[in-house]
């Protein structure tokens, strides 16, 4: 009787066995096939739909939080950080993913990467960290440079072998000031999280029932391969201001229309003097945003537009040939053009608004005034109920033809620039930082060490 018992445990245990291993290679097709399915589901869904699919999903492969709160301080694991995110992907989160490992690079911390591709259709050729990366974590502290929307995705990808017994930190980045509560299912997943900025700290904080703490990025623009004017089809003598969006970023919320409105207005289309640059990432040639930008910029020869996809050298290089940096964004999670451009002694033009104010002042760049207005529908996350900043392109106008013509100005305001992004903003700055803050994490959590 019991032997019979013992055998039809086993023989229940095999066949559970059986089916997890099912649902898991179920798991890993369905998984395969959404970069396919992605472009189908986007046509035949609406928002809602796609977004009750994608929840319908992830809950039935989930296995729920990973808080490390059980951690104990004699684990196994070698003293570091898994850094988890787009580290080749050639949009904002693969750079922020970089930034993180030059910062962590500089401080001295053991570190590997994990490159995480997801559903992402961006390109995925940039290998400059290709040294760095691992196959499995191995070290006590995982940071996920990864919006928090997608950390459902990772956990389905990676589950425990990833998340479990470590320290988790999320990397994440919001532009508006409330905090989406579709997404707050994603703090299960974390222990601390890390905001680029005050004012993205300041909308995480409200709804975190975890630790959040400001850890900016570090700013180093580096170029291997300098790139002349020529290189780029641009005019050899004109002053040339340079405006880049990525269309994944909501064409909304970078507003370049207003970069281009301002220069519209301060300069006449055959004022061979001076030009715009506008850098098009995620370019589709018939889609509708970029053909309002082609009839927006219609008998202007002086404004360019640069379509194609940039390596992160030549990127560096178009911003080092060019005279200043424009971006009249409604709101920014960081800001990263702006800072990069203030690195290399660029004059910055930029709206006063969100998380550019963190490194940009009166004294260092042009800060633009705005008004603060609801969005007029809803664009992705960005909710009409929420409020960005509208900016006053009059007077990005005054600014743009001052750097124009007041040579003084254009080097006090580059220079200071410069100074203000190398002194707090450098690699090893903010790697001081982390490295402060994962001293307490490990006094707390791993008895004293990490």
């Amino acid at each position: 009787m019991v032997l019979g018992f013992r055998v039809n445990r086993v023989c229940l245990l095999k066949e559970s066995m059986v089916v997890l291993e099912i649902r898991k290679a179920i798991i890993r097709f369905i998984y395969r096939m959404i970069p396919i399915v992605k472009p189908i589901t986007s046509v035949i869904l609406s928002d809602k739909g796609k977004k009750k699919l994608k929840k319908f999903f992830l809950s039935t492969t989930s296995s729920g939080g990973h808080r490390a709160s059980n951690l104990l301080p004699n684990s196994p694991m070698i003293e570091g950080i898994n850094l988890i995110g787009y580290s080749r992907a050639e949009m904002g989160i693969g750079e922020s993913c970089r930034i993180a490992a030059n910062s962590i690079s500089a401080a001295g911390i053991p570190f590997g990467i994990i490159n995480f591709q997801g559903t992402s259709s961006a390109r995925m050729e940039d290998l400059t960290w290709l040294s760095k990366e691992i196959k499995y974590p191995i070290y006590k502290i995982n940071v996920f440079h990864i919006n928090a929307e997608q950390m459902p995705e990772l956990n389905v990808r990676y589950n425990d072998l990833l998340f479990k017994d470590r320290y988790n930190i999320g990397v994440w980045h919001w532009e508006l000031p409330d905090f989406p509560e579709d997404w707050t299912d994603s703090f299960q997943y974390v222990d601390e999280i890390w905001a680029p900025s005050t004012f993205v700290a300041q909308a995480l904080a409200i709804k975190s029932p975890v630790p959040v703490i400001k850890i900016p990025h570090s700013i180093e623009v580096t170029i291997k391969e300098y790139r002349d004017r020529k290189y780029y089809d641009l005019p050899e003598n004109s002053f040339l201001f340079l405006t880049m969006y990525d269309v994944r970023s909501y064409q909304e919320r970078k507003n370049p229309e207003a970069s281009i409105n301002a220069f519209k207005i301060s300069f006449e289309p055959d004022d061979m003097s001076v030009g715009l640059v506008i850098k098009v990432n995620s370019y589709r040639s018939k889609s509708n945003e970029f053909l309002k930008l082609k009839s927006m910029i219609e008998g202007y020869r002086n404004i360019y537009i640069i379509n194609e996809t940039l390596s992160r050298n030549d990127v560096n290089a178009l911003l080092n040939v060019c005279d200043s940096f424009i971006s009249l964004h409604r709101s920014e999670g960081f800001g990263l053009g702006l800072a990069e451009a203030m690195y290399l002694g660029k004059p910055a033009i930029g709206t006063n608004w969100s998380s550019t104010t963190d490194f940009m002042n009166y004294d260092n760049s042009c800060l633009v005034k705005y008004t603060l207005v609801h969005p007029t529908r809803d664009f992705g996350p960005y909710k009409a109920y929420q409020y960005w900043a509208e900016p006053d392109i009059n007077h990005a106008s005054e600014f743009m033809k001052k750097l124009v013509d007041d040579n003084k100005f254009y080097t006090d305001i580059g220079s200071e620039g410069q100074t203000f992004i190398k002194k707090y903003y450098s690699p090893s700055s903010v790697g001081q930082e982390i490295s402060k803050r994962l001293k307490y994490i490990g006094k707390w959590k791993f008895g004293g060490g990490i």
